[in-house]
């Protein structure tokens, strides 16, 4: 009988397909005799299916013969390898209603079934699918099925699927948990709300960056005191998500919740919470929550003020500048300490204001604001506060040193005829740096004047003075001799010393040879009538750095000014010598090369290799946490260069990310060798002028307790470096230098991993062995430092 039907289905089939009709009389035939043999016939009606030509007739005489009970004949269908058949049996299960969709959910853990097509079949009959049951699934099925379920819910929930999707919160799978907060995000009520404020403290992050979207789509203000703590998140990028939330919602009160945040001990939290008024805050609240911090601790209010000048936007900085004119003299006072650190040129017109303020504070700090700026159009109203304002000549006096103005010249000479010798010695001090060839005999006759003054160092600062200026301006020595003993006669010698400083000059063929400020170079400038000056790059630890080309041999690089005030110490020069002297002793592909130095006068300069370049600090900051396998590959050039310094027993001392240039292609130069020692002659963290050697930060142990160091100190703060650039936080962290130089002799930090999870157990024992408190205990070569790297690289791959 099977036989049979075999036969005639077969030549049923071929009459439709040749067909191509069903109103033929043989069409009608060959469809009659199909459905009389009846769900027999299914399984060679789908064979016909794997040819696309010709099969709509083949699909509509299996829509019809679907039920119930024709169902199993159609599901083998979905696991077949053609992909012509599996289309058509989608379709056709799709279109049908004469079957129970919830007898195919079962289907979504058979291993053989196409999910994509399973999805869609639900999915289309999804108003008719018990729900309980579908959400039953995404705990069974595999990770890569669940996103098919996933969208089956979420065009099948409605308000009453709450409590099954609440319940859901509950499963093992975080990413079960991550979708739930997102589904839940559709239906504003306060049981959503609620269980969403609860997913927050959910141990994995990507459940809580997608609870705060949630909560941010639901503009869930009755939540926002617990978003605000998210700001505190070890996480950064639910951090992030949290600023993100918080401008969505933008709540009135928000303000308020940020109060304790600003006052946190970590910078990247409070730094969070500005953020967050960049974007919603406005003067009021900006005003309020100032108030608020009126009886917080000193510190507290310094950390708040710090972070809201560091990196407060327009709303913020238009917010004080209001508040700087405000009534209430905390708020005057507090709105000047941000403007202080924020160094916004929008605000110098306030800052000139403010020097009039009836509170001595306001006057004082918006005086060192303005020196801030460094905007010259202060030196003009700084003169005349310094006439009518005695009692702050000091802070005057620093900030007109500051701005470098010969105009401030004239008026800080008046200053030496009071009796404060503090005053005296700020405004020697001053003069000392900005006096130029044509004031030097009204200065020289002013500090010779002192000479009846009491006070041993005032007098010692203008003998130094006399003697600074002198071999600045090209006298010779036994003319400083001479000066420097009409001083302690208290005898005028302006006349005799404007000649002998004339001679002087020509004798030594210098008439033309001024101290230069570097910082006012410009593009075009040259020096010593070899060097054009193209631009500034920047500022360094003793002046200003400027990129030329020698005009000579048509080549690009970078001369590292001493500053005036610096070239006329002697500590200075020996310093800048002695980094050149070790520097060049560094040859290697990933260390800025040092070509000479040059002296001109009494300019100095280093010159150095041009590296077009960002410093690694520039790559943590936009990055946040460096990728493994890019952080490692830095390494391993780091680890190059410092093993070439190693090799000549060259200690870096002041490793850090600043020091660390990295251009686009992803080349790395290590540069500031000046700060260097060689290792067989040992060395503490203090020079001889008791400067401290090295960043806090960065700064190994032995440096801090000012034992002997050697390569391995170097070890150690790039241990730290890799800290920092895998977490995206040093590892150690405080309010001043101290108390992070203590953490480093303690040894104590946070497992990387707990600050990213995504860090490998290898990489983070490398970090720790590099940060061991004993130098001992650390890799004792960088050599052997990039072994461990490219090991793990290995292992990545």
């Amino acid at each position: 009988m099977q036989l049979l039907n075999n036969i005639k289905t077969n030549r049923a089939i071929a009459t439709l397909l040749m067909e191509q009709s069903v109103t033929s009389a043989e069409g009608k035939q060959a469809l009659q005799s199909l459905r009389k043999i009846g769900s027999a016939a299914i399984p060679k009606l789908i064979e016909t299916l794997s040819a696309p030509q010709n099969t709509g007739i083949i699909e509509t005489l299996l829509l019809s013969l679907l039920d119930k009970n024709t169902l199993p004949y159609y599901l083998p269908a979905l696991t077949n390898s053609n992909q012509n058949i599996v289309r058509s049996v989608t379709r056709i299960l799709s279109k049908s209603d004469a079957y129970n969709p919830n007898e195919l959910l079962h289907l979504f853990l058979d291993p053989d079934i196409s999910k994509t097509a399973l999805g869609e079949i639900v999915s289309t009959h999804a108003a008719n699918v018990h729900f309980k049951e579908l959400l039953a699934l995404v705990d069974k099925v595999s990770s890569t099925c669940r996103p098919i379920i996933y969208r089956i819910i979420d065009q099948h929930a409605s308000i009453d699927s709450i409590p099954l999707l609440i319940a859901k919160t509950k499963s093992n799978e975080p990413m079960v948990r991550t979708f739930i907060a997102s589904a839940l995000s559709r239906f504003n009520t306060k049981d959503s709300r609620n269980t969403l404020a609860q997913m927050l403290t959910d141990p994995n992050k990507n459940v809580r960056e997608a609870t705060l979207r949630a909560l941010g789509k639901l503009k869930a203000f009755d939540t926002v005191e617990l978003i605000c703590q998210m700001l505190l998140d070890p996480d950064l990028t639910v951090q992030s998500t949290a600023i993100e939330t918080l401008v969505e919602i933008n709540a009135p009160e928000t303000f308020k919740y940020l109060i304790e945040v600003l006052q946190d001990e970590s910078e990247y939290v409070r730094r969070a919470a500005v953020e967050v008024l960049n974007e919603i805050g406005d003067q009021r609240a900006i005003k309020d929550l100032l108030k608020a911090l009126r009886d917080a601790d000193w510190w507290v209010k310094v950390r708040a003020a710090d972070a809201l000048g560091s990196i407060g936007g327009p709303k913020v900085i238009d917010a004080v500048l209001v508040l700087i004119k405000d009534e209430d003299e905390f708020l005057r006072r507090t709105a000047v300490e941000i403007l202080n650190t924020s160094k916004d040129l929008k605000a110098f017109d306030k800052l000139v204001e403010a020097l009039e303020d009836e509170d001595w504070w306001v006057r004082e700090r918006a005086v060192d604001a303005l020196a801030a700026l460094g905007d010259k159009r202060a030196v003009t109203p700084l003169i005349k506060m310094l006439e009518k304002t005695p009692e702050a000549a000091l802070v005057i006096i620093k900030a007109l040193t500051s701005l470098g103005d010969r105009r401030a010249i004239i008026p800080i000479l008046k200053q030496l005829k009071f009796s404060d010798e503090s005053i005296c010695k700020e405004a020697l001090n001053a003069l000392k740096i900005l006096t130029d060839r044509e004031h030097v005999l009204d200065v020289q006759t002013a500090i010779t004047e002192l000479a009846n003054i009491d006070d041993n160092e005032v007098r010692a600062m203008a003998t130094e003075t006399i003697k600074i200026l002198g071999e600045r301006f090209g006298a010779e020595p036994q003319e400083i001799d001479s000066l420097l003993i009409d001083f302690e006669n208290q005898q005028t010698v302006q006349t005799d010393y404007k000649t002998d400083v004339k001679s002087a000059s020509k004798k030594n063929g210098m008439s033309q040879i001024v101290l230069i400020d570097a910082s006012l170079l410009e593009p075009g400038d040259t020096f010593t009538d070899r060097y054009r000056v193209i631009k500034q790059v920047g500022k360094g630890a003793f002046g200003v750095v400027v990129l030329v080309e020698d005009t000579v041999v048509k080549d690009q690089f970078i001369l590292k000014f001493l500053s005036p005030h610096v070239a006329a110490d002697e500590n200075a020069i020996q310093r800048f010598t002695h980094e050149l002297r070790y520097a060049r002793k560094v040859t290697h592909e990933n260390v800025i090369r040092i070509y000479d130095f040059i002296a001109h006068g009494n300019n100095y300069a280093i010159s150095m290799e041009y590296f077009p370049s960002h410093s690694l600090t520039y790559n943590i900051a936009r990055y946040r946490k460096i990728d493994v396998p890019r952080g490692v590959n830095i390494l391993r050039q780091i680890c190059d260069g410092m093993a070439a310094a190693q090799a000549v027993h060259v200690v870096h001392r002041d490793l850090k990310p600043g020091n660390i240039l990295i251009n686009k292609n992803g080349k790395v130069k290590i540069v500031d060798f000046g700060l260097a020692a060689a290792a067989s002659k040992g060395g503490s963290r203090l020079t001889k002028t008791g400067i401290l050697v090295g960043t806090p930060t960065y700064m190994a142990p032995e440096q801090v307790r000012g034992k002997t160091i050697d390569s391995r100190t170097d070890v150690y703060a790039l241990g730290v470096i890799m800290y920092e650039m895998f977490t995206g936080n040093p590892p150690y962290s405080g309010e001043d230098s101290v108390g992070i130089m203590f953490q480093h002799v303690e040894g104590n930090p946070t497992q990387p991993r707990e600050l990213n999870d995504e860090i490998p157990e290898e990489l983070q024992k490398i970090i720790l062995k590099a940060m061991a408190v004993s130098p001992d205990d650390r890799y004792q070569t960088f050599k052997e430092l990039k072994t461990a790297l490219e090991s793990l690289a290995e292992e990545k791959v």
